[in-house]
């Protein structure tokens, strides 16, 4: 039987809270760091996974899709908060 994994909305809903408290501890000065996206970089898309399963409570690492959804709905609060549009994640 298959293992079902979090749902969608879920999922970009915590990485939509992951983004807020990326925004609020490094500021607005730091959006370059992310830019031009939608792809993050290396280390900021460690601690989305990393901070996203503590939120969730268990490991996304077998769900690829779910770590799409994660990045989704991260770039979608990053988008929003800069006015930069929506997009969605290539990663």
């Amino acid at each position: 039987m298959a293992k079902l994994g979090p749902s969608r909305p879920r999922v970009e809903d915590v990485g939509e809270h992951v983004a807020q408290k990326w925004i609020l501890t490094r500021g607005r000065d730091n959006i370059r760091d992310l830019l031009p996206g939608p792809i993050l970089p290396t280390v900021i898309d460690t601690e989305l996974l990393i901070e996203a399963e503590k939120e969730l409570g268990h490991s996304l690492r077998p769900f690829p899709e779910a770590r799409v959804w994660l990045r989704d709905g991260f770039w979608a609060r990053v988008y929003r908060e800069f006015d930069l549009g929506v997009g969605v994640s290539s990663k």
